[in-house]
């Protein structure tokens, strides 16, 4: 049985940031060093916001930045994330060197033939997943 079309009206749906729990060694080695991301801002979340927003009962630091036109919202933490399916993929203008940077400093890597050429795969610290295809 399908459920009954909910929505009457038109909407636009747009994705403003992406946010992601990272461990601290990575914002600088990974996001910075490999992704080229650009701190824009920086706050903490208290415990009580983490809770009510997350389930986490723990204040968090959180770095907003850029990585080109996408904006990521990375939570600081030192609780490591379980590998999961979640992924973000991003297109660049450099993939394969991308990959090779990720590589060089140890990051775990993979690339993968399919019908439509080669896509890469790098891994942070804590489990977080890009698909990196080519423009």
């Amino acid at each position: 049985m399908r459920p009954e079309k909910e929505l009457n009206f038109s909407m636009k749906i747009g994705v403003k940031h992406i946010g992601l729990q990272v461990v601290e060694a990575d914002v600088l080695n990974f996001y910075e060093g490999i992704l080229g991301f650009k701190s824009t801002r920086s706050f903490s979340l208290n415990r009580n916001d983490s809770n009510d927003i997350f389930g986490i009962d723990s204040d968090v630091n959180i770095i907003f930045g850029n990585c080109g036109e996408v904006e990521l919202e990375l939570f600081v933490s030192s609780n490591p994330k379980q590998p999961d399916y979640n992924h973000v993929c991003l297109m660049v203008s450099n993939a394969e060197q991308l990959f090779k940077l990720a590589a060089q400093k140890g990051y775990r890597v993979f690339v993968r033939q399919g019908k439509l050429g080669l896509t890469y795969f790098i891994t942070d610290s804590n489990h977080n997943i890009f698909e990196i295809k080519s423009l």
